[in-house]
């Protein structure tokens, strides 16, 4: 389909443009300056009209198009660094005008998303967009640079990056608004981003199917975390001190082949933690699992441990007086039971092929005295 020029440019009073089931084969060489909402799936140009001035547009959502950037002024902020410096007679002041307001065009927008632009490279200077709430670049597969600005854009609220298959590394974040992140199948980013200062609106977080091998210490400043899920990933250290963090009360780990906790430094903990159900299935844990003691499942309630490789539940699982719920099915390779908490109320042991008579015995004297 082609696109009507002389139609479109009558269109002067245009505030709302989407575009979601349309086929073209070129984008429009103009829009309406008053333009505040364009969303235009598929968009076919690599960039928007270079005459576009983008001064009240509120909502831009340009998903599955092909653009390479998001540089909307006409003039790059590189071209205007050049501009700069042929002009050092004149006064400073008139070139600080100068380029500053044209940077300043986009900040009324508030939503940006370009989900699915197969082109785009990387994530500009965003500091020019002081009143964004949402930004979102899902499976951009070509995205691997990302630019350190959006880690301080104090109104961010939603910041998605999921499938971003080949972006290695995240800038480090001080997001105080921000509510969600997603990170999700970026099946190269190594490193989970540094949060720089206390952030407490984000409560839950997933990290499945990352190469990351550890959560760094400034994780801990993720101070409103309720549920952390970890599937499908690196990861090889936790730090003890991730099951102290204040708020968070669900930590579900699966798929993850082999991790350990990593002991805190002196002092690092001084919060007791209020976590409630730890999840950590087909992690191919073995008895060292165990030689954190008693402390971090002291206010569990529900633990899982299905598919593992320990051979024994400790005797300290005696002192777990809070937990309700104990299963460690399909633990092959589960030989002895040496304490059960005595106030369990569900335990599943099902496929434990390795269990010794006694601790059978144990299990079945167990059942015995509820009955």
């Amino acid at each position: 389909m082609e696109w009507n020029e002389n139609a479109f440019m009558k269109m002067e009073n245009l505030k709302i443009l989407i575009i979601r089931n349309g086929k073209f084969s070129k984008g429009p060489s103009y829009f309406p300056e008053g333009l505040r909402v364009l969303e235009w799936h598929r968009y076919p140009s690599n960039c928007l009209p270079s005459n576009f001035d983008p001064n009240n547009l509120v909502i831009c959502k340009l998903p599955d198009s092909s653009m390479t950037s998001f540089e909307f002024q006409g003039q790059s902020k590189a071209s205007l660094k050049i501009i700069f410096s042929s002009f050092r007679e004149l006064n400073l002041f008139i070139c600080f005008l100068f380029l500053f307001f044209p940077l300043q065009k986009l900040g009324r927008l508030t939503v940006l998303n370009f989900n699915g632009c197969k082109f785009l490279t990387q994530i500009p200077d965003v500091s020019d967009l002081p009143n964004l709430r949402e930004l979102s670049f899902r499976e951009c597969e070509s995205l691997v640079a990302v630019d350190g600005s959006i880690g301080f854009l104090n109104k961010l609220k939603k910041l998605d990056a999921f499938g971003c298959t080949k972006l290695t590394s995240f800038p480090p974040l001080k997001l105080t608004s921000l509510e969600t992140l997603t990170l999700r199948q970026c099946s190269s980013l190594e490193y989970f981003p540094e949060i720089l200062g206390e952030m407490e609106n984000i409560t839950f977080l997933s990290l499945n199917d990352l190469p990351m091998k550890e959560l760094p210490f400034s994780f801990q400043n993720l101070i409103g975390l309720r549920q952390i899920t970890l599937g499908r990933c690196g990861i090889v250290q936790l730090r003890c001190s991730l099951a102290m963090m204040p708020k968070l009360s669900i930590m579900h780990i699966h798929n993850c082949n082999r991790w350990q906790w990593v002991e805190s430094e002196e002092g690092e903990e001084k919060v007791v933690g209020s976590l409630l159900s730890f999840v950590a299935t087909d992690c191919n844990l073995c008895d060292d699992f165990f030689l954190i003691g008693s402390k971090r499942f002291a206010h569990v309630r529900d633990l899982y441990l299905r598919g593992n490789n320990f051979t024994i539940l400790p005797e300290f699982f005696k002192e777990l007086q809070i937990l309700r719920t104990l299963v460690v099915c399909d633990c092959k390779h589960l030989q002895e039971i040496r304490g059960l908490p005595p106030n369990l109320e569900r335990f599943d042991a099902r496929n434990c092929a390795s269990l010794t008579s006694s601790s059978k015995s144990m299990l079945l004297n167990q059942v015995l005295s509820f009955l």
